[in-house]
């Protein structure tokens, strides 16, 4: 994929990112690797309202290459790309209901069949300071085996082969965290067995 057309993706999905109210402001983050560095999205700039010439190139060592200033979680960004080599995109939200189970420091169980597409369990990391070097040194274990992390105090992560991948985690963790907040308010959170999810994962073809 042209490199122009990676930026008018992540100009795109941006704007989904505020229609499904995942993000406000200026918040979250969109990153893209490319084979000549990474595409993020500037700090200080709503993601509805983003152009693609906004849009900062940087090595994967963070630093930039063209544009102005990244995100200021950029160093999240590289650390992932450095840490996972099959992963190709990287987004970032508050979405409010899984912000929420990361402020209660509670993890996302699987509570319904689609749990299976983000990695069953959704793990809390330990809290880090925002914008800082602390942020990637927390999920740096968990990104062995998780595409989905909740951030303590903060927000959620995902990651993903492609852009349309990594948003759609970030969709579907936010759902998650929506009905299991609601089924607790009903009193009754059931959570799906191993070996009904072993079943799930048989018949999607999951590994």
């Amino acid at each position: 994929m042209e490199e122009d057309t990676i930026r008018e993706k992540i100009v795109e999905v941006g704007k989904r990112m505020k229609e499904a109210h995942l993000i406000l402001a200026t918040d979250g983050n969109i990153s893209v690797k490319m084979n000549n560095g990474i595409l993020i999205t500037p700090s200080g700039v709503s993601k509805w309202e983003m152009k693609k010439e906004d849009i900062v190139k940087m090595d994967v060592s963070g630093n930039t290459l063209e544009g102005g200033r990244p995100s200021s979680e950029y160093k999240m960004h590289t650390k992932i790309y450095k840490e996972r080599n099959d992963v190709f995109a990287v987004v970032h939200t508050h979405s409010p209901y899984a912000t929420a189970f990361a402020v209660a420091h509670i993890p996302i169980e699987p509570i319904i069949a689609e749990a299976v597409l983000s990695d069953i369990i959704i793990p809390v990391a330990p809290y880090a300071t925002p914008s800082t070097d602390e942020v990637p040194n927390s999920i740096k274990a968990l990104l062995k085996s998780h595409n989905s992390i909740l951030l303590a105090n903060h927000g959620v992560v995902t990651v993903g082969k492609d852009l349309d991948e990594a948003y759609y985690r970030a969709e579907r963790v936010e759902y998650l965290a929506k009905v299991m907040l609601l089924s607790k308010m009903l009193g009754s959170t059931n959570i799906l067995s191993k070996k009904e999810i072993e079943k799930l994962k048989k018949a999607w073809k999951i590994k």
